[in-house]
């Protein structure tokens, strides 16, 4: 193989080798293996819920009108990830890799990458100013 193509080859290889993500751990994923024990299910059951109210209040849950009593309602909230945009833009031969395999986005490549210049969170200022004084 002539050296010029390997060359080549391996510049334009290597940054999306980079880019790549880690493949997940295996481990996570695969079903519980001779060595682990299955784990029982779950008891989401509370038992006797007199144990944990007061008879006035579990009478005055169970005689509310507007209760559903079948309903259960979970607030949480999920991370947001970064927006493709606020990735940072690849540089060299990545960029050039990075034209051709996502045209939509390629007019990012000629703009100034502006996450590279934005300020970064950083431990806070632990000695306040100083205060400026006329006299004692």
């Amino acid at each position: 193989m002539n050296i010029r193509i390997a060359i080549a080859l391996a510049s334009m290889v290597g940054p999306a080798v980079q880019a790549a993500e880690p493949p997940a751990k295996a481990a996570a994923t695969a079903a519980p293996t001779a060595t682990q024990a299955p784990r029982a299910p779950l008891k989401l059951g509370i038992g006797d819920v007199r144990k944990y109210m007061m008879p006035n209040e579990y009478r005055a849950a169970l005689n509310v009108p507007d209760a559903d009593k079948t309903t259960v309602i979970v607030q949480g909230e999920r991370p947001v990830g970064p927006l493709q945009s606020e990735l940072p833009q690849p540089v060299g031969l990545g960029a050039i890799y990075s034209l051709f395999r996502h045209p939509t986005t390629a007019w990012r490549l000629f703009v100034p990458d502006t996450s590279a210049y934005a300020p970064q969170p950083g431990p806070p200022d632990v000695v306040p100013p100083r205060e400026f004084r006329w006299g004692p």
